[in-house]
């Protein structure tokens, strides 16, 4: 099966069946071929129902949570949008196609050679779910590519009004892909989406948990 079909399978048999219709998302699963930002190694399952592991604490990740996780958001052209976590950079192409930019954090460069040239409208920057986004002002939209405990002190008040945030919270095996968005009158609202599993973010703080 070539890759064409292969992203014609993917969208029509998993994605949709992710109660994804908005045709924004589809269409950029079209656009940006995924085989083109993983290692070698692994693009013949670019397209498959699975996450792609790069390291230890980045995933590329399947493409249901991702077209899930850009229809809850609704990115809208012009807004700032923070992603912490670059791992390949697909999902940090995708939101900037509909933003028209980003600033991407990662400790590591997993981002596949010639990537980088394409995004022009991405900025690219060292950085964690700890460090490296506290002086980059206010966002629209912030993206955690990974799983944490506990969202980090601070990182919440980065959001404007009207503003969304994107996380999985919790630990194995109960995780919740969760969307908080900031009402205009400065309210955090919290929604559970789904149940699902990711690798941690780096420097993501982590509490023992003891069972008795």
């Amino acid at each position: 099966m070539n890759q064409e079909q292969a992203r014609e399978n993917m969208i029509k048999q998993q994605v949709r069946t992710w109660e994804v219709s908005d045709p924004r998302v589809l269409q950029l699963l079209y656009k940006f071929p995924r085989e083109e930002f993983v290692p070698e190694s692994w693009r013949e399952l670019a397209y498959s129902d699975t996450n792609i592991v790069l390291d230890d604490h980045s995933c590329m990740l399947f493409p249901g949570m991702e077209a899930r996780m850009l229809q809850a958001l609704n990115v809208q052209p012009g807004e700032r949008v923070l992603e912490i976590g670059t791992g390949c950079a697909y999902m940090t192409a995708l939101l900037a196609d509909l933003s028209g930019s980003v600033i991407t954090l990662d400790q590591q460069d997993l981002v596949q050679p010639g990537i980088r040239k394409n995004l022009s409208n991405v900025q690219f920057e060292t950085g964690s779910i700890s460090e490296g986004w506290q002086d980059k002002g206010n966002f629209d939209v912030i993206v955690l590519n990974g799983s944490v405990q506990t969202i980090p002190d601070g990182l919440l008040d980065k959001l404007n009004n009207g503003g969304r945030l994107f996380t999985v919270i919790g630990d194995q095996p109960a995780m919740s892909a969760t969307l908080i968005t900031r009402q205009e009158n400065g309210r955090l609202v919290e929604e559970e989406l789904f149940e699902t599993s990711l690798p941690r973010l780096k420097s993501a703080e982590q509490k023992d948990i003891f069972n008795f």
